[in-house]
């Protein structure tokens, strides 16, 4: 599989063509005539100034990246498979593929650096650092109403373009952003904008009249990123003017076709390469697109034609040409993502697939994270579990802001039992920005703040049927837990809310006619707080609560169950869906990803785990109530020292009651300073009651220092402190390590090229496959391991 690759603008040298233009001398004149000058001279002598110009550095480098291709061609016989030019040198791609002639090529390029040079007053800078998310995130957040994204070479290098002041001004904030370079560009046009309108249309009406041949072979648009229609090419290079290259999905769709590094030769000026770097970097940063959703994407393109020209009967297919493949003498089930689990789910919650990405504490379930998910129409909850509210309201500002009006997303509502001024917080934010999606987890019964958040939005429609404008997903892991918020508001509550102000009469009376939640997820063995609980025992379970509750409330609409823990394979989703799941949640695999926003150092550690690699550890929050978290364990103390600092305080009623010698071990091994000095900090973070309460108990005060010792880990954790690594502690369960088996040798095996949605699309690909594979072989009366 080989692909050929022509590099734009920013190629040009003084010197290049060297030994081409001899070579071919017949197109060497035909290129004269059309231009009114010899292209050799300028190539070869200059002067760079009047090379570097629009005008005469496009018909350059169509001229000697065309014979270079030619040349190629010649000594070698290498014929690709796959053609693409950045900008103007997409007219060599079409040129090799036949689409045009070397002397009509030219002409549209002359006439395309013509309109292009006369454009005033614009400007280019090269971004690098930042993904397309990011720069989109800086032009709206500062309302940079004249700059534009405008060439997409690599996920994390982006060229912008606009007014060239505009450009130059912008260049602070997109540092302060994150990006580590910001290369302003010595152009003079704000190419691939809105700015090159007027070329655009004048270019349109001098093309009007010539002919594009069908390729002979496929030719990456710049403006779609896929191969070129052959009835569409004309409209397309008009539109290539204005729309931005997006060349770094066009070698992702390369590489989900097969094509690797090694296969791509570019076709240039002689020196240093230019666009084939670009392929290393975007594989690395991005990886390919997914194959199985590009494959349905053409094969909804060729149903799409198939239905614009159909077939004569003469010519059709007989029906048995198309069966699908046959397992034990019976036909395998197709199923597609779109077939599992509930549509009925997707359509409540408005998602493409039943595929949630659950919430990860203190933002590892980050806002870029969510807003991936939500593009990829898939829901995903951001972490707020953890947070201060300002950073939680910033986030919500950001998703709100930052996704198109009805794009899926939601908040992590974590449950607090001892500070539940928290969770009033939460839900006056939550309230107040209009946010329509919880997950409500670690809840052990329903609280006041909870059924606030139901109330607001709850709507009569008539007929007896009830629409709640706020909707709750609640992670539960206990059938009993499921049926509290399968169940009305209790009663208890509503009085005590109705006597405080907190809800009107009408919302209580409403709150009696709803259960409290719309979706129930069964949690299995888990990363982070778990039960170790088993799916094939709880979901059976949890339905038949559903089912119970679905005929109290018949009017209300369907309710929900999903199921989460464990999920990071398709075998594991296929198995869910089969017991009866709706649709699926994931966690430890996501925090593995590009988008996650714990540290480097962690994910590096994720990538290289198997299913045994996590332990049981005490929870830093709930540890004298035995509660306990699953985390990571190979190659980390965590998990030992944490049991150990929870066996010492069952053991003492104080820290001076602790053995001098191993109080002094603990002091410089986990906590790298004295117990007091831990204290003296804790005092600053606690409200003054509370530090009073642990002056007058030892224990307590004990609590409290220990306590410390996970939160630091959790710190030094997402912070990548590599002088703490081995006290990180990472929440994560057994899935993420069975995903890493599922993935090695593939594209996914390195986190760099992981992303949330594209393991959703993996996983329902895979799921979907597994079980018409499984049933196929059962129907067909075998039992085989397929």
């Amino acid at each position: 599989m080989k692909a050929f690759m022509f590099p734009g603008q920013g190629a040009q040298r003084v010197g290049m063509g060297e030994g081409l233009f001899a070579a071919f001398p017949q197109l060497v004149a035909e290129a004269d005539a059309v231009l009114g000058y010899s292209v050799a001279q300028l190539c070869l002598e200059g002067p760079m100034e009047r090379l570097t110009r629009t005008e005469f550095t496009q018909p350059a480098l169509y001229v000697v990246n065309a014979l270079t291709y030619l040349r190629h061609v010649r000594e070698s016989g290498e014929r690709p498979d796959y053609v693409l030019g950045h900008s103007v040198s997409e007219y060599v791609a079409l040129f090799a593929a036949g689409a045009v002639d070397f002397a009509s090529g030219l002409k549209m390029v002359a006439r395309r650096g013509a309109l292009m040079g006369e454009a005033r007053g614009g400007g280019m800078a090269a971004v690098i650092g930042l993904d397309a998310d990011g720069i989109a995130a800086v032009i709206e957040r500062h309302g940079l109403s004249d700059v534009f994204a405008a060439n997409y070479n690599t996920p994390r290098q982006i060229v912008v373009s606009g007014r060239r002041d505009a450009v130059v001004a912008a260049e602070p904030l997109f540092r302060e952003a994150g990006a580590s370079h910001y290369v302003v560009l010595p152009v003079s046009g704000a190419f691939h904008t809105p700015y090159m309108e007027a070329a655009r249309a004048a270019f349109a009406e001098h093309i009007a009249g010539l002919t594009f041949n069908a390729p002979e072979i496929p030719v990456i648009s710049n403006v779609t990123a896929r191969p070129h229609e052959a009835d569409r090419l004309r409209e397309r290079m008009v539109e290539q003017i204005t729309a931005p290259v997006r060349w770094a999905e066009s070698i992702r769709y390369l590489l989900a076709k097969g094509v690797t590094f090694a296969d791509v030769t570019e076709l240039g000026p002689a020196g240093s390469a230019v666009v084939k770097p670009m392929v290393k970097r975007t594989e690395l940063e991005a990886g390919p697109l997914d194959a199985g959703l590009l494959a349905r994407e053409e094969a909804e393109v060729a149903a799409a034609a198939r239905i614009a020209e159909p077939e004569p009967e003469t010519v059709r297919k007989a029906p048995d040409e198309s069966e699908p493949p046959r397992l034990n003498g019976h036909a395998s089930f197709r199923f597609r993502p779109e077939n599992l689990g509930s549509r009925a789910f997707c359509e409540a919650f408005g998602l493409d697939y039943p595929y949630v990405a659950g919430a990860m504490y203190q933002g590892i379930a980050s806002v870029e994270l969510v807003k991936r998910m939500a593009r990829a129409g898939l829901l995903g909850f951001f972490g707020a579990g953890g947070l201060p509210m300002a950073e939680v309201e910033r986030a919500i500002l950001r998703l709100r802001d930052e996704l198109p009006e009805g794009a899926p997303y939601g908040i992590n509502f974590i449950a607090h039992v001892n500070r539940p001024h928290l969770e009033d917080e939460l839900t006056d934010l939550l309230i107040r920005h209009g946010v329509g999606i919880i997950e409500a987890s670690a809840f052990m019964e329903v609280t006041p703040a909870l059924v606030r958040y139901r109330a607001a939005g709850l709507k009569d429609e008539g007929g007896g049927r009830i629409a709640a404008r706020n909707r709750i997903i609640a992670k539960v892991s206990r059938p009993d837990v499921a049926a509290q918020f399968l169940a009305p508001a209790p009663e208890r509550l509503l009085g005590k809310l109705l006597a405080s102000g907190a809800i009107t009469a009408d919302e209580a009376n409403l709150l009696r006619q709803v259960p409290m939640a719309d979706a129930i997820c069964v949690e299995a063995d888990s990363g982070g707080h778990t039960d170790q609980g088993m799916p094939f025992a709880l979901i059976p379970a949890v339905l038949k609560v559903r089912d119970e509750a679905q005929a109290r409330f018949a009017k209300f609409g369907p309710i929900f169950v999903g199921s989460g823990g464990g999920i990071g394979t398709p075998e594991a989703a296929a198995a869910v869906f089969m017991l009866g799941a709706d649709f699926i949640v994931t966690g430890s695999v996501n925090q593995c990803t590009v988008e996650a926003g714990t540290s480097e150092a962690v994910k590096d550690l994720l990538e290289g785990i198997n299913v045994h690699d996590t332990a049981y550890a005490p929870s830093g929050e709930m540890f004298e109530l035995g509660a306990k978290v699953q985390v990571l364990k190979k190659g980390l103390f965590f998990p030992a020292r944490a049991e150990k600092l929870v066996s010492l305080y069952r053991q003492h009623e104080s820290l001076d009651e602790i053995d001098p010698k191993l109080r002094q071990q603990i002091e410089e091994r986990y906590f790298r300073r004295s117990f007091d000095e831990v204290f003296r900090d804790v005092a600053k973070s606690y409200p003054a009651a509370e530090i009073e309460r642990a002056q007058r108990l030892p224990r307590h005060r004990m609590g409290l220092v220990f306590r410390r010792y996970f939160k630091d880990t959790t710190t030094w954790a997402l912070a990548g402190d590599l002088d703490h690594k081995v006290d990180f502690q990472v929440h994560c369960g057994p899935a993420q390590g069975a995903f890493n088996q599922w993935v090695e040798g593939s594209d996914l095996a390195p986190w760099r090229a992981r992303h949330a949605d594209v393991i959703a699309a993996r996983l329902l690909e895979g799921a979907a496959d597994v079980l018409g594979r499984r049933l196929s072989v059962m129907i067909g009366g075998g039992g085989g391991s397929r």
